[in-house]
């Protein structure tokens, strides 16, 4: 089958079974049919033969205007589009001498990340002699976590990287 045509339901003489149980126009059950005869009863009508689920047993095929169907499928996966949100991972920066306002804006952006179900790569950086005191990083990232336990929970553990500059670096999702 041609690339294009991979998604388009069959219809017509594509329809290679000997029966297939019929829903009317009028999305009323008219029963099983031979294939034949199904198709010529939509041609009658002016109308094509959908092949609606392939997998049944015989499979259920509708009377209906193909390019309708096809539009309306279309449609419908446009708007189930403009419903989804895709998942983003936000990065945010900090480094271990962060002002007590600085610390509030950066804890209030990550609050509303999380409000639109994003996840937060949360990278503090050691520079110089910071690097001797982690563990005081190790502080501010459970403060961190305390202050957004509400809203996110950890994945997966806290990780220290060593290249180049050394930074922490934790995984927020929310709850």
């Amino acid at each position: 089958m041609r690339e294009g045509l991979k998604d388009r339901p069959r219809a017509n003489e594509q329809i290679r079974v000997p029966y297939v149980r019929v829903i009317g126009v009028d999305k009323r059950p008219i029963g099983i049919l031979p294939t034949r005869e199904a198709i010529a009863l939509a041609r009658r009508q002016n109308l094509d033969l959908v092949m609606l689920a392939p997998n049944e047993e015989p499979p259920v095929c509708g009377i209906m205007d193909l390019g309708r169907y096809l539009y309306e499928q279309k449609a419908r996966q446009r708007e189930s589009k403009k419903k989804q949100h895709q998942t983003q991972v936000r990065q945010i920066r900090m480094k271990m001498k962060i002002d007590k306002h600085d610390y509030e804006v950066k804890l209030k952006k990550m609050r509303e990340f999380l409000a639109d179900k994003d996840r937060i790569k949360l990278v503090l950086w050691l520079r110089g002699r910071e690097v001797l005191h982690t563990d005081l990083a190790m502080q501010l990232i459970e403060r961190i976590k305390q202050d957004l336990a509400d809203v996110a929970k950890v994945e997966g553990q806290v990780r220290l990287f060593d290249e180049g500059k050394k930074s922490i670096q934790l995984m927020l999702v929310p709850k």
